[in-house]
């Protein structure tokens, strides 16, 4: 016996696709969608280094912007998470759409630094569900056989964001401009996600019939307490190994241009914008990669603390910053980007684990606030880490706070099997 009640996608949660070819399209969206929001994001890490070129802030200034905004996002991305699970995904991303146009609009039109610290700091809070939501659709919404390649896929979409926003910051003739174009595709994006919610509406399925949800052994699972899923899965551990790994990635992120620009004398700001590209390449051959041996990985925490334990030797490389030619430095920082490309795929595929038990929209949002947590702390501490100590005291934190990440997946990994092989 089917559902007879209508199904609203603005409302409804527990629903799914069952044709191919629709889910196909709307996945691909959804891909296109993060990747123009993750582009949005980091126009300031885009345009850090003409920003500081030009004289227009300090790197601490732009940093701080860079700071609040995953200050303000860190703890609204768990709220976003718990309401991703209980409302309408599809509504959470249009909020964020808007709000983040609106943000991008504002700074367009007033580079104020107040301005524009208050503008970015609001783009943070209505961005709050765009990832648990992105994730509730691909792990809950869309055909249930691809689900497992999809969640491996969207890995692509952040370096496809991320790439998009150094070539801008590259080719713009004002870095402003980067906030004008990130502020008409998130319009664009909100106006063709309502276009395919009026296209997909005849096609949406309830996941189980009405009268048999509360005997489905799924819902049964569905009404265990979150803490006791978390603490079974040895979830915040895995969340404070993730915390210190980004702390390296996004600091890498951030400073390879400007490292690159007063390391050497040929590089301009231009230059290195266009050189940390080739780390973004790499990146995506890493989840190319990832791809290739994902279906062997048993454990996703170990295949994560051995990825990170391989990076160590590569961040010791970058030290020698200045002194090596810096084809060795770019080298090095291409092995590392894959390194990390990795172990963000298998972070995806250890909260899928938590699709069954209905947690999957609040595991992404708290495992994307712990990220968004070492955003922040990344953005404002490290530039001034090399402001107050130079860049050697910068580049032998990075292989220490690395080895603490994988300290805390050593932790978690026997916890994590039983909770895999077993359950609850």
């Amino acid at each position: 016996m089917e559902m007879t009640k209508p199904i609203d996608v603005e409302k409804d949660v527990n629903i799914h696709l069952e044709d191919r070819g629709r889910s196909r399209s709307f996945f691909w969206f959804i891909w296109l969608l993060y990747a123009v929001v993750y582009m949005t994001k980091n126009c300031y890490n885009g345009a850090m280094a003409s920003i500081v070129a030009e004289g227009v802030l300090t790197k601490s200034q732009t940093g701080l912007i860079t700071s609040m905004f995953y200050l303000v996002y860190t703890p609204l991305q768990v709220v976003g998470g718990m309401v991703t699970d209980r409302f309408s995904p599809q509504r959470m991303i249009k909020i964020g759409l808007l709000g983040a146009a609106i943000a991008n609009t504002v700074i367009f039109f007033n580079q104020s630094y107040y301005v524009m610290l208050g503008a970015w700091m609001f783009n943070a809070a209505a961005q709050f569900g765009i990832w648990p939501s992105v994730f509730k659709i691909i792990s809950a919404q869309l055909v249930r056989s691809e689900r497992k390649k999809m969640l491996y896929l969207i890995s692509f979409s952040t370096y496809g964001g991320l790439a998009l926003s150094y070539i801008i910051a590259a080719i713009v003739e004002k870095w402003q401009y980067n906030f004008a174009i990130s502020a008409v595709s998130l319009l664009l994006l909100a106006f063709v996600l309502h276009l395919f919610e009026k296209k997909l509406r005849p096609y949406w399925k309830w996941d189980v019939p009405e009268d048999a949800f509360e005997m489905n052994a799924e819902a049964g699972l569905q009404k265990i307490p979150t803490m006791k899923i978390f603490k079974k899965s040895a979830f915040f551990f895995v969340v404070i190994g993730v915390v210190f790994a980004i702390l390296v990635s996004q600091g890498r992120s951030i400073l390879v241009p400007v490292m690159f620009m007063e390391n050497y004398d040929s590089v301009s700001p231009q230059t290195g914008n266009l050189l940390n590209i080739l780390t973004i390449m790499a990146s995506l051959l890493g989840t190319l990669i990832a791809g290739k041996f994902l279906s062997n990985v048993k454990n996703e925490v170990t295949a994560t603390a051995v990825a990170c334990g391989i990076m160590i030797p590569f961040l010791a490389v970058c030290r020698f910053v200045g002194a090596l030619p810096i084809s060795v430095l770019i080298a090095s920082l291409c092995v590392i980007a894959g390194l990390e490309s990795v172990t963000t795929t298998l972070r995806n595929y250890y909260n899928v684990q938590f699709v069954k038990y209905g947690k999957s929209g609040t595991a992404a949002g708290i495992c994307n606030a712990g990220a968004s947590l070492a955003f922040s702390l990344s953005a404002y501490f490290m530039p001034k880490v090399v402001e107050m100590f130079g860049w050697d005291a910068l580049l032998t934190l990075w292989p220490i706070l690395i080895l603490i990440s994988i300290v805390f997946n050593l932790i978690s990994v026997r916890t994590y099997r039983k909770f895999k092989t077993q359950g609850i």
